[in-house]
């Protein structure tokens, strides 16, 4: 069900580039210890994740971050932070090829690979059997967290999860990043895709598997371009839009049946406010909270030169104590 969000910036902060960008120039937080495990998947590929307390038999915090995100990301930086104020074990998942050594396969990670997170959550589970198993998933991590959720139903090893800023028509996102000052997301995250991409194939194996040269490549120019020609050719897709339909989450959430927090601001500039779910489009097991401002993954209350206040944390953690 659709409630207003209590989150309201001051004037100064409510334009959504300046919520988007603030976070990633605000001073790092430092990082607690994490110990760097590898998981091997079943079709011969793997996924890295950090843990953050790994003995502490103690509730769990599973995040999952977005396009090209990681350790760096300051959101994740923030979670991690106050997981382990809270003495929590945490789990940060990378997702393929995002950890700093390139997967194995010619399979790339995206945004409905939600296969990968099932393997990890079982995984965990059989591993640490944590009596409480909580997920946040931001953008791309959101759209996986929200897709699995609905396939998995009751069956989902998990007792509560949050979704942030989730993209939940990819066919729509992709259009609408394209336009006004949001093309400069869009130049850095294809820019970046691109790059991985380039590193990861030689001249030889971009022509024989995409048909593709390095110049073409670079010159892929959008993201619809680029799912077309790139992850649905290396990831059993016909085109971008069979991508889209089957890995969109929007087309998931009526069968979620674990509770779960979907956090979402209208003027998100890599998405437009057409794609946030109506009431009917949900299962009563989602409470989906939308802000007129907030940005992509920004929602900073207040700010300074030296040091921010960020709503997500909080509302995360709060949430997933309701379950405690």
């Amino acid at each position: 069900m659709r409630k207003e969000s209590d989150f309201n910036p001051p004037w100064w902060l409510s334009n959504r580039h300046i919520q988007t960008f603030w976070a990633p120039l605000s001073p790092k937080i430092p990082l607690p210890n994490l110990t760097r495990e590898r998981v091997d998947l079943d079709d011969g590929d793997f996924i890295d994740i950090d843990w953050l307390n790994p003995n502490r038999n103690t509730p769990t915090v599973v995040l999952l971050h977005g396009l090209e995100g990681g350790i760096d990301s300051p959101y994740l930086r923030r979670m991690l932070f106050k997981v382990h104020q809270r003495r929590w074990r945490g789990v940060l998942v990378y997702w393929r090829g995002c950890s700093g050594e390139m997967n194995r396969l010619d399979k790339t990670y995206h945004s409905g690979r939600s296969e990968d997170l099932q393997q990890i959550m079982q995984y965990i589970k059989a591993k640490k059997d944590p009596e409480k198993i909580f997920v946040a998933g931001y953008s791309l991590g959101a759209n996986i967290l929200l897709k699995w959720l609905g396939e998995q139903g009751d069956k989902a090893n998990i007792t509560a999860g949050c979704a942030v800023s989730t993209p939940f028509n990819l066919s729509v996102c992709a259009d609408s990043i394209d336009h006004g000052f949001s093309k400069i997301y869009k130049h850095y995250l294809l820019t970046a895709l691109k790059r991985k991409i380039a590193t990861k194939f030689n001249q030889e194996q971009l022509l024989k598997k995409l048909n593709l040269s390095l110049k073409d490549l670079m010159l892929i120019g959008s993201f619809r371009e680029f799912d077309n020609r790139v992850t649905s050719k290396l990831n059993e897709f016909k085109d971008a839009e069979d991508y889209y339909r089957k890995a969109s989450s929007i087309y998931y959430l009526k069968t979620i049946t674990k509770p779960a927090l979907v956090l979402h601001a209208e003027d998100d500039p890599f998405m437009s406010p057409e794609i946030i779910p109506k009431d009917n489009q949900m299962s009563s097991s989602l409470e989906l909270r939308v802000s007129s401002h907030g940005g992509h993954v920004g929602f900073v209350n207040e700010a300074s030169i030296s040091s921010a206040s960020f709503f997500l944390e909080k509302t995360i953690l709060d949430y997933f104590d309701r379950f405690l």
